[in-house]
């Protein structure tokens, strides 16, 4: 199965918008992610559907020195996001690249 991979960043907390368009990412499957900084990630990509049953996954993973710098790579289907794809950093400075599609 090929797929066009496209790249999401965003520094500190917030949305993930792609980096040629900026386009919020939404609706999509992360294929990998490689975030710097230190302390607790999450990155969000969840919505409840009309029956109230949520759908989407969250993945969170905690970098613990400085000098870490992670990349995340998931299987051949990615990690399926449903709504707007959120990032909480623990600091300011924290950066998360979200390769996807």
């Amino acid at each position: 199965m090929t797929t066009t991979l496209r790249e999401g960043y965003v520094v500190g907390s917030g949305t993930v918008l792609d980096v040629t368009s900026s386009v919020t990412v939404s609706d999509t499957r992360i294929r990998s992610l490689f975030a710097t900084g230190v302390g607790t990630f999450l990155v969000t990509g969840t919505s409840t559907d009309a029956y109230g049953n949520i759908k989407g996954n969250n993945i969170k993973f905690t970098l613990t020195t400085a000098n870490d710098a992670s990349e995340i790579y998931f299987t051949d289907l990615g990690m399926d996001m449903n709504g707007t794809v959120k990032v909480s950093a623990p600091t300011s400075a924290a950066t998360v690249a979200v390769f996807y599609g």
